[in-house]
């Protein structure tokens, strides 16, 4: 049977200041997922490169998702699956709600297409779910593309929130391995009210800032006083890089989902970008640990047939 080929993107996660609520695709990295129907059941038959990950369909994201679709088509019938990771596993930039997207799609795709992207979010939270916890700022972003706001996951209700023009976007992943759910493990449980006001303040700004088009309220949005200030501990050299991509000309620097991948913004095109893109990995290198990096925008696409 034929096959086809789906490209889910990365995903920004919290956006600073909003923790499971904020989240933001981008272009250039993500996973592919290669797809064919099968008379059933679902099986994972090449993953690559060899990552310690699972074929185990009832594990593995893009499996559950699919499963979790094909349920919703009534069970029409079965999938094979190859998948391309093109992110790291425990990189914060949504490694697993891009496979499960992509399982999603795949699964939806094949069998009619008749599931809205919206109606796939939540089949691809909850295999999201199977090792992050329930939170769906990576799976709706990768598959609608843009930001997007969460207001709830239980039901979902899920908002684009627009764009901001001229909005460059620069990514550094240290090669370091931070998992969400330990990342989860250690936020406070108990935040004292001046901070959650001033976090809650900073989240409704980034939103505002996507749709109104404005890049000056979106830098003075992206200020994380509650989880960064904690899962920066995790990131070896944070502040020295943090303060090279201010010191290149970055406007803002968080971090993206929960570690250790750094976003630092502009809105600058010319060398700058590429600057600051150098300084933050050049940091990183000064204490040993080698990084990926790229200078990238927001997707508007999401997840999609390529």
């Amino acid at each position: 049977m034929e096959w086809i080929e789906i490209f889910a993107p990365a995903t920004i996660a919290n956006l600073g200041p909003g923790f499971d609520v904020l989240g933001m695709a981008v272009r250039g990295w993500g996973d592919t997922v290669v797809a064919r129907k099968i008379d059933s059941g679902i099986v994972i038959s090449h993953i690559e490169p060899d990552l310690d990950l699972t074929s185990d369909p009832d594990e593995n994201t893009a499996g559950i998702a699919a499963r979790e679709v094909l349920t919703l088509l009534k069970d029409p019938g079965g999938l094979e699956f190859h998948i391309k990771k093109g992110l790291p596993l425990g990189s914060g930039l949504g490694s697993s709600a891009a496979s499960a997207a992509a399982g999603a799609f795949a699964a939806n795709f094949l069998y009619g297409n008749t599931l809205t992207k919206e109606e796939l979010i939540l089949p691809a939270t909850k295999a999201e779910e199977k090792v992050s916890g329930f939170h769906a700022d990576n799976t709706a972003p990768s598959l609608l593309g843009g930001a997007v706001l969460i207001r709830s996951t239980r039901p979902l209700d899920v908002s684009h929130i627009g764009t901001i023009e001229n909005l460059k976007i620069i990514l550094v992943t240290p090669d370091v391995v931070i998992l969400t759910r330990h990342a989860r493990e250690i936020l406070p449980h108990d935040v004292p009210l001046e901070l959650f006001v001033r976090n809650a303040a900073n989240a409704a700004a980034v939103t505002a800032a996507f749709a109104r088009n404005d890049y000056e309220l979106l830098v003075r949005g992206l200020k994380d006083l509650v989880v960064e200030p904690v899962r920066c501990q995790l990131i070896r050299g944070f502040d020295d890089v943090k303060a090279k991509a201010f010191a290149a000309g970055a406007d803002a620097v968080c971090i993206s989902g929960s570690g250790p991948t750094l976003f630092a913004v502009t809105n600058q095109s010319g060398k700058r970008p590429e600057k600051i893109r150098q300084a933050m990995a050049r940091a990183f290198g000064k204490i040993d640990i080698r990084s990926k990096s790229i200078v990238t925008e927001m997707d508007l696409e999401g997840t999609r047939l390529i």
